[in-house]
């Protein structure tokens, strides 16, 4: 059964467009093409080629579940792909992604105004940053969100999420642990919430970044401060992005990101 998760892994790697892996070029040069290595895979999760090798190999070992997603998104496993591949490696069933319980109360009308949407990246976030919305121009620039998106976890605890955002830390990581502080000391007894920050503090890098003396005194990205990153099928090239929030009055605890272009 071990030879099944190579044969899916195997033809995961081959098929796989670099393009379409947002800061790919940033990471490994310029190299666009079709078919990422054992050990561009393993750079982009955060382990080490041996350890992605065993997994590949089909070799038991004690894998964690972030590694595991993060191979999933990585090379972009199908859902039966990633179904036979977590339950041979892992023993049984996936967890599916956390929902959000404010997911039921968002109003029809503010999710038809973000999915619909085409022309700017829109989403909508709980107070937990569990996404509850998003649009196809969202999906265009972070194509991780499908996989069940915390904004918090995504872009402080995801390998492939700091090749992605330039400037990680100064520009991305201490901005979102402040707001992230904020809220535990709002909402201390949310057991979702504290699961996040949980996550957060538990990654190696992020964690300690937690208690930094350089943390910014704000409760929401400053549309005046922009944010750069790498997009898919863009290649090296830098982009610059303004993220600027809104608050649903029908959802006060909710923020409604629009994404918009720096010109």
């Amino acid at each position: 059964m071990q030879l099944i998760v190579t044969r899916i892994l195997r033809q995961a790697r081959a098929r796989r467009n670099t393009s379409d892996i947002p800061g790919f070029v940033a990471s490994f040069g310029d190299r666009s093409s079709v078919g990422i290595t054992q050990a561009q895979t393993a750079q982009l999760a955060g382990v080490s080629r041996r350890w992605y090798n065993a997994l590949e190999s089909g070799r038991p070992k004690n894998y964690s579940d972030n590694f595991l997603q993060a191979v999933r998104r990585i090379l972009d496993l199908s859902t039966e792909e990633w179904d036979i591949v977590y339950r041979i490696t892992r023993g049984r069933v996936p967890n599916s992604a956390p929902v959000s319980p404010l997911s039921g109360l968002l109003p029809d009308a503010i999710r038809d105004l973000v999915e619909q949407s085409p022309t700017w990246a829109l989403y909508v976030n709980d107070h937990r940053w569990d996404v509850l919305a998003y649009n196809a121009k969202t999906r265009e620039y972070f194509p991780w969100i499908r996989h069940g998106l915390n904004v918090m976890e995504w872009a402080l605890t995801w390998p492939e999420a700091r090749a992605q955002l330039i400037d990680w830390q100064d520009e991305w990581a201490l901005p979102m642990i402040a707001q992230l502080r904020l809220h535990a000391e709002q909402w201390p007894q949310d057991a979702r919430l504290q699961a996040v920050i949980g996550t957060v503090m538990a990654d190696p890098i992020a964690g300690k970044l937690w208690n930094a003396p350089n943390l910014p005194a704000i409760t929401h990205p400053a549309s005046h401060q922009p944010r750069r990153l790498y997009l898919p099928r863009q290649g090296g090239k830098e982009f610059a992005i303004r993220l600027l929030p809104f608050t649903p009055m029908e959802l006060p605890s909710c923020r409604l990101m629009a994404i918009t272009p720096v010109k």
